[in-house]
């Protein structure tokens, strides 16, 4: 299966969890990595900012996670014109917001059906969404 790996499972990934919550979020990472994984640059400026903003994470430590622990596993998908111009359906269709309208034409024009996040918004849409609880 053809996943599509988004910022909300690489921020857990990346941040100081409780241990029960940390063992969880691992476990399903580890389960995903039997899948062919794809994400694309916003999710990794997503990841690098919102670890920070929110969380505390330094920069570097991001990056050195995402370095070491996300780009060997996970196939980086470029974002271009086209995936501009369906994003703008996505919005008006689904009404995302631009960053997952994006996400989500890097889907389309990809063959990638399913996406890994927690964010519901993605209910809207045409692609399954999976998380911990149901994969």
């Amino acid at each position: 299966m053809r996943v599509f790996v988004d910022a909300s499972l690489l921020i857990y990934l990346n941040i100081p969890l409780p241990e029960d919550e940390a063992r969880i979020v691992d476990e399903f990472y580890k389960k995903l990595l039997g899948e062919e994984l794809f994400t694309d640059v916003l999710v990794l400026d997503e990841t690098i900012y919102i670890s920070r903003k929110k969380y505390g994470v330094s920069y570097d430590d991001t990056i050195d996670f995402i370095d070491t622990a996300v780009l060997p596993y996970v196939s980086l998908l470029p974002i271009g014109e086209l995936e501009y111009h369906k994003a703008k359906i996505h919005i008006k269709r689904y009404n995302l917001k631009p960053s997952d309208a994006l996400h989500l034409a890097v889907m389309d024009n990809n063959g990638i059906a399913t996406i890994a996040t927690e964010d519901a918004d993605f209910d809207r849409t045409h692609i399954k969404r999976i998380w911990l609880t149901n994969y």
